[in-house]
């Protein structure tokens, strides 16, 4: 029998029943009070989103999910637990790990589910909460670095500034990215909300701080009160620390832009990945793929074109080998990404 989170199993017509989630020697006794903070091996059936896993060494990693949080472990993915405090709401999007002191840092929300098809009205967001959290002992424990009031799905370490960070706050008309220059003060660290990039209605996704400082941003999907999806998606930068944002979009990438990824191998990070999810309605549909530029969004190439696009990772030790994820597709391999005409295949066994 299944329900919205789990599945168990019986095998005496009903007289008893198991989890049918966790490795089978993990289980708790029946009919004693399980206890608080185990770990346990899970068999890939978690019936949520897992939308980062964040390192804090070989052995401590963060996820971080939907509905259920995160989850943590310690030994570098065997057991996984709830053994954390802090962290109470729906979601946790985002986390990054400061390069000098390791604190982990977390975008969180009440609103699951961003920017899926569900997720993309005002009123299903403008209603939502969220904070940024960060944890000083690898997850164990986290504390209210700032509290936006709105959900947070994004966060920038500044590469210049180890005291600088930016996160991709949401809210139709009082969402954007904001930026502190004093996260070291911890909650008494002080946040501005930049201008906004043109057309947008205050969803923001991703946002990156280029070497130069360069902040490079994409902004995802909107549907009007009609449910007509609006252009108020795309690919932005700003070369002014965010006083004003040239907006660097491909006509595709209007209405439901994902992630934007930028080529590790490419010291000048002049080479960007777009990706993209097509909408329906007229406008939106088709755009769906993934984009790549050379020179900083000027101009785009559509190297792929399969319906939706969420992400994509480039091998860090393989410059010219590529995974992307889709929604209803799969995961896709290139070997050869860098070439004019990149070829695609399905990685078997992730359907």
């Amino acid at each position: 029998i299944t329900d919205l989170g789990f599945p168990h199993i019986s095998t005496n017509g009903g007289a008893t029943w198991r989890q049918a989630y966790l490795n089978i020697a993990d289980q708790n006794s029946m009919n004693l009070p399980t206890p608080k903070g185990k770990s346990y091996r899970g068999i890939g059936l978690e019936n949520t989103s897992c939308w980062w896993l964040e390192w804090s060494d070989t052995n401590n990693i963060f996820g971080c999910y939907s509905d259920i949080r995160g989850t943590r472990t310690t030994d570098g993915g065997n057991y996984w637990s709830f053994n954390y405090t802090g962290h109470s709401y729906n979601t946790m999007y985002y986390a990054v790990k400061h390069p000098v002191s390791g604190i982990l840092y977390g975008a969180t929300s009440s609103v699951h589910d961003m920017y899926q098809s569900t997720y993309l009205a005002d009123s299903r967001i403008n209603t939502g909460t969220g904070a940024v959290l960060y944890s000083t002992n690898k997850g164990a424990a986290w504390l209210t670095l700032h509290d936006f009031v709105h959900p947070v799905i994004w966060l920038a370490l500044d590469p210049n500034n180890q005291n600088r960070m930016y996160a991709s706050v949401i809210h139709s008309t009082l969402g954007g990215i904001f930026v502190s220059s004093n996260i070291q003060n911890g909650s008494s660290s002080t946040w501005t909300k930049l201008t906004n990039p043109p057309r947008t209605e205050g969803h923001p996704f991703n946002i990156k701080v280029l070497n130069d400082g360069t902040l490079l941003a994409s902004y995802s999907g909107r549907r009007n009160s009609s449910g007509v999806f609006t252009a108020s998606s795309g690919i932005f930068i700003s070369t002014n620390s965010g006083t004003s944002w040239i907006d660097r979009s491909s006509s595709g990438m209007y209405y439901w832009t994902k992630d934007v990824i930028v080529d590790p191998h490419d010291s000048s990070q002049n080479i960007w990945y777009g990706c993209v999810f097509s909408g329906w309605g007229g406008p939106p549909n088709g755009l769906g793929g993934l984009y790549k530029t050379t020179n900083r969004g000027i101009n785009w190439t559509k190297i792929n074109s399969l319906d939706r696009v969420g992400s994509c990772t480039i091998s860090p030790v393989n410059p010219d080998e590529l995974y992307m994820s889709t929604e209803v597709n799969g995961l896709w391999y290139s070997s050869n990404i860098n070439s004019v005409s990149p070829s695609f295949t399905q990685v078997q066994g992730y359907n």
